[in-house]
């Protein structure tokens, strides 16, 4: 079984703060939920291998972590360590642009 957790404090706050404005939707909730529970039951090589989440590497600032969506605007940006999956929920994007610090 993979450990899932967020890489650290901030995320875990950036996220709560998305779901308490609204900008995650319930129905966006439990589609992350399921990601998390397949990857926790059964790795990252499932995700990549479902096209449902369209996982993928991620380059140039993001090099060593990957993207799985999560609607048409999430994005769930994340990297492994070992057998823990940290979770980085950077941003909701609806124009795909991955650049840090890019605007939401």
């Amino acid at each position: 079984m993979w450990k899932v957790q967020f890489e650290n404090i901030k995320t875990q706050v950036e996220v709560e703060q998305l779901i308490k404005a609204g900008r995650i939707s319930k129905a966006d909730e439990e589609v992350l939920a399921a990601w998390i529970r397949q990857i926790s039951l059964h790795g990252p090589e499932s995700i990549r291998a479902d096209k449902k989440w369209a996982d993928h590497d991620l380059e140039g600032d993001w090099l060593g972590y990957r993207s799985s969506s999560f609607s048409v605007r999430g994005r769930i940006i994340y990297r492994i360590e070992e057998k823990v999956v940290k979770i980085k929920i950077a941003r909701i994007t609806d124009v795909h642009d991955y650049r840090k610090g890019g605007k939401s």
